[in-house]
């Protein structure tokens, strides 16, 4: 087994501000209407990029495509699904994205899970990666997943909760490997979260073996990489969140709308 640990310090997102946006983004969403496969705004403008492809708008089984470049209709390499649409209860959204390589079909598919818009408690992302066909095509695939418990986060960040708890646990699964990772958040003296991160990573099959002997020769390199990709991450959290959280709420969703056209 090998052992990885590192704390990085986070812009912290006010829960006030958080529950806010979760608010926010589902007025925006429930503000549209389908006309066909085309959704339009409120004030009447079409939303770009996105169609619906079947089912009722903002229903169970409603699926959309992206539009493609010239405008000529959906692409079907991406479809996303509303698996559930409930703000007391849950919001859950399924991406699926193919590829069509002559040497063998893939698919990707992400599913988030937010329970619930007006109470936000807990998130779930799970990602499950399928390569091709054939014997080795198992090794270029996997799966993963992450929960967080975003009631024992808020009070981690603010120094109460059980010393022992885990707001943040995910597992990553690969035909070799098998890593599980946690992350505690605690107050630092500025304001800003102190966030630690440790991972466990198994050898699975052959690798089993080889795991250990790669750690004696590598094991430094490897932490450092840790390290350094955790710090990375950090870096560009604090620059977004930053001047996200600055952002007056009343005006958000007017500046999501027009991000929309902008980026087109």
């Amino acid at each position: 087994m090998a052992r990885f640990q590192h704390t990085v310090t986070l812009a912290p997102v006010p829960r006030h501000w958080f529950e806010s946006c979760v608010v926010t983004l589902h007025d925006l969403a429930e503000s549209t209407e389908a006309e066909g496969a085309r959704l339009r705004l409120p004030d009447g403008r079409r939303l770009p990029e996105l169609l619906l492809a079947g089912g009722t708008h903002l229903r169970p089984g409603s699926r959309y495509h992206l539009e493609n470049d010239d405008g000529s209709g959906p692409d079907s390499d991406q479809t996303l699904t509303i698996l559930a649409w409930d703000r007391k209860r849950e919001t859950a959204l399924e991406l699926v994205t193919l590829d069509d390589d002559p040497g063998g079909p893939g698919h990707m598919a992400c599913t988030l899970r937010l329970t619930s818009a007006e109470r936000p408690r807990e998130a779930k992302l799970s990602v499950t990666v399928q390569a091709g066909v054939g014997s080795w095509t198992k090794y270029a695939g996997g799966s993963g997943r992450l929960h967080l418990d975003l009631g024992k986060w808020w009070l981690s960040a603010a120094g109460r909760g059980r010393p022992t708890a885990t707001p943040l646990t995910g597992r990553l699964d690969h035909a070799l490997a098998r890593a599980t990772v946690t992350a505690v958040p605690r107050p630092a003296d500025d304001g800003r979260w102190r966030v630690t991160v440790k991972a466990r990573v198994r050898g699975r099959s052959f690798a089993r073996l080889l795991l250990p002997l790669a750690m004696t020769f590598m094991g430094r390199r490897a932490r450092g990489a840790f390290s350094s990709a955790l710090d990375d991450a950090a870096n560009q959290w604090n620059d977004q969140v930053l001047e996200l959280v600055s952002k007056d709420m009343e005006q958000l969703p007017l500046e999501l709308v027009e991000s929309l056209f902008r980026h087109r």
